[in-house]
């Protein structure tokens, strides 16, 4: 996730079960009473495309994007719930007032079903030609064998778990620690915090399922008896004792570090990084197993078309795939895009300062260390999600 200080509210990637009825709703393409804005907007200029993007997708200043690609952009915050994005995009026609929208990869696939996506041409994106092995053949929205594409990734990253090296005896980041600090350490017992949602099992999937401790196939698709053995786990761990509480936001990771509560917790990089400036022994896992793999996708409503507004929509997208956006997202949020290399080069050529250009470099050469890593990713829309949803609020009540 993005720095927290652009929120106002606490972020969601991770909570979006909390709103599964807006999921299920929206996938059945039905309306949920009280929620479809009375608005009316005229038709946008042709210069202006409209997005309906989460907020780490946004950057602080758009000129330079108006300067290269000759359009205004007109960025709408969203909510990064994948419940709501979904219930935006059936119940609400978010097609009709927005050029381009972005969520979670995976998250396409009731929408497609609905016909409300139009396929995208990767020949018509410049950038994308030349991203790296390890994410053509691993991302969600390129599928192999040349399949239809109907998102494209734009800045992504490989979550793991924060811990702190020097209190464990433990060596620094970038060597690889286990997620078994998180889940069966005695140095850890107690103080350790882990999700309050269905995320907390893809996680402590990773760890099972690379040791052999339970069979299990697609950690981001498990079957009903594959979830129940995960909290079976999870359940086993709480009663000994193993973990301290169950975050809900961005801010509650961050104060548990800050409050030295926890020593051990799954989370989101940020919460690492804003943790050190506060003088705080932490540190963000390279991992012996592997990570939630997430990215965040540019998907094309299918009313486009009918508006003759592609060609903005694949200006656009090869601008946020190109180096000016890549080198900021880099630099700023600490995310990696499909051509990290193009943000490097840009930065080099504009001169910028050289801890800059240093942190571009450590964010691509850890992307790529991370994202080899096997493990999986983050699906955005789970199919089975009630299954997911039961077996959480099972561990939960334990």
């Amino acid at each position: 996730m993005s720095d927290p200080a652009q929120y106002t509210r606490p972020l969601s990637r991770r909570a979006f079960c909390r709103d599964a009825r807006f999921a299920l709703a929206a996938a059945a393409g039905l309306t949920i009473p009280g929620l479809r804005p009375s608005r009316s907007r005229a038709a946008a200029a042709e210069n202006v495309v409209r997005v309906l993007g989460v907020s780490t997708g946004a950057v602080a200043d758009w000129s330079q994007f108006e300067r290269e690609t000759g359009l205004k952009m007109e960025w709408t915050p969203a909510s990064d719930d994948v419940g709501l994005f979904l219930h935006e995009m059936v119940a609400n026609d978010a097609g009709e007032h927005y050029d381009i929208v972005t969520c979670l990869s995976g998250t396409y696939a009731p929408l497609v079903e609905q016909d409300l996506l139009l396929p995208i041409d990767l020949k018509r994106l410049r950038n994308w030609m030349g991203i790296p092995q390890y994410l053509q053949t691993g991302l969600p929205a390129t599928p192999e064998g040349g399949g239809t594409v109907w998102g494209v990734p734009y800045h992504m990253n490989a979550d793991s778990f924060i811990y702190a090296p020097k209190a464990l005896g433990l060596p620094p980041a970038p060597a690889e620690v286990s997620w078994k600090l998180l889940y069966d350490d005695p140095k850890t017992a107690g103080r350790v915090a882990i999700d309050n949602e269905v995320y907390a099992l893809g996680c402590a999937a990773i760890y099972l399922k690379h040791h052999g401790l339970v069979q299990i196939g697609d950690i981001g698709n498990m079957s009903p008896s594959e979830c129940a053995s995960v909290a079976d786990f999870l359940i086993e761990r709480k009663r000994a004792g193993q973990f301290r509480t169950l975050y809900k936001s961005y801010d509650e990771q961050l104060q548990l570090v800050l409050n030295g509560e926890v020593v051990a917790e799954s989370g989101w990089e940020p919460v690492a990084r804003d943790a050190r400036r506060h003088g705080r022994d932490a540190d963000y896992a390279f991992t012996v197993e592997g990570y939630d793999k997430w990215a965040q996708n540019l998907m094309v409503p299918a009313q486009v078309k009918d508006r003759r507004g592609t060609d903005k929509v694949y200006a656009t997208m090869d601008w946020l795939l190109g180096g000016a956006y890549a080198a900021e997202k880099a630099a700023i949020d600490g995310y990696m895009t499909p051509r990290g290399s193009l943000g490097l080069a840009y930065a080099k050529e504009h001169g910028w300062a050289r801890d800059r250009i240093a942190r571009i470099t450590e964010v691509i050469s850890s992307a790529e260390v991370k994202f080899a890593k096997p493990s999986y990713w983050d699906p955005g829309y789970l199919p089975n999600l009630e299954a997911y949803d039961r077996e959480m609020a099972r561990f939960r009540n334990a």
